[in-house]
């Protein structure tokens, strides 16, 4: 009995170590499994870089195709030309001259200025673009044209547009202190006729030669402007050019003064029909208002 009693435990203790020999280590199993998801998340991390990247570049590529772009070089600045290549500058005249207005001078501060004369131009031209003030019988402004672009333009014609013809104005006229400017120009613009044209020694200017102007070129024309007979005017003026394209094109350009309408004059009517006259004292120095009776 004691034999057999030995004989199991130690066939027992054999079949224990076969079976401790056959199971996994915990520490060795836990170790595998750590390397294992590292090179996993690395690897993966490689895929998601690339597939990233890869997608940016598929994106910007297909931008480009369809919009088509050429990137200039990064030191070429882009050219762009101007919408229009015509620039037109109106400069008026300076000088005395006399002046009529629609509109009478009631105010204390307005009359005041007429009586002492304006501290400031700015001042004179304020109360001048209150009352809308107008020469009379004769403007004078230059017209300073320059192609602006970088192709040639030609100048073919600048027509006066009459806006608004009326008969004369006879609410209030201011007569100038110190006498009046007497500057000649070469340019002649009658307005007493029905469709006015510049000349230039009674010939049309125009009609004889157009103005072929390079890259940054320009002309100035001196225009003077009369109206002789009883009658008010306003017009402005419209540039006729031929574009790089050969695509007949115009300008308009407006009255761009703020104190003497430069594109508006009127003719003169006798002194006694104004409701309101504004001329100089004895001494020249100070405007005053006179009566009718002492206008006769």
């Amino acid at each position: 009995m004691v034999r057999r009693t030995d004989q199991r435990d130690r066939l027992r203790r054999v079949s224990e170590r076969r079976r401790t020999a056959g199971r996994p280590d915990p520490d060795r199993n836990s170790a595998r499994t750590v390397i294992a998801a590292s090179v996993l998340a690395g690897v993966s991390a490689v895929i998601v870089s690339f597939i990233t990247g890869l997608g940016s570049s598929i994106q910007g590529f297909v931008v480009d195709v369809l919009s088509d772009e050429k990137k200039p070089a990064a030191s070429a600045a882009p050219h762009t030309e101007p919408a229009v290549p015509v620039k037109v500058v109106v400069i008026p005249e300076e000088g005395g001259t006399f002046l009529v207005s629609e509109q009478r001078v009631t105010s204390a501060a307005d009359k005041a200025v007429l009586i002492n004369g304006a501290t400031t131009p700015e001042v004179w031209d304020h109360l001048l673009g209150k009352i809308k003030a107008t020469s009379t019988t004769t403007t004078a402004y230059k017209v300073a044209v320059t192609n602006v672009s970088a192709s040639p333009v030609r100048v073919v014609d600048i027509v006066p547009v009459i806006t608004r013809r009326s008969e004369a104005i006879r609410t209030t006229m201011i007569e100038p202190l110190g006498g009046v400017a007497s500057d000649t120009v070469p340019v002649q613009l009658n307005l007493d006729n029905r469709y006015p044209r510049f000349t230039q020694n009674g010939k049309p200017y125009f009609t004889r030669q157009s103005q072929v102007l390079k890259a940054g070129e320009g002309f100035v024309m001196a225009v003077e402007a009369k109206l002789l007979g009883k009658e008010y005017v306003e017009y402005h003026l419209k540039v006729d050019y031929i574009d790089k394209k050969g695509s007949q094109r115009s300008l308009e350009v407006n009255d761009p003064s703020s104190g003497v309408g430069i594109f508006r004059v009127s003719g003169r009517v006798g002194d006694k029909e104004y409701a309101d006259y504004w001329g100089p004292e004895k001494e020249g120095r100070k405007r005053r208002l006179y009566t009718r009776e002492e206008r006769e």
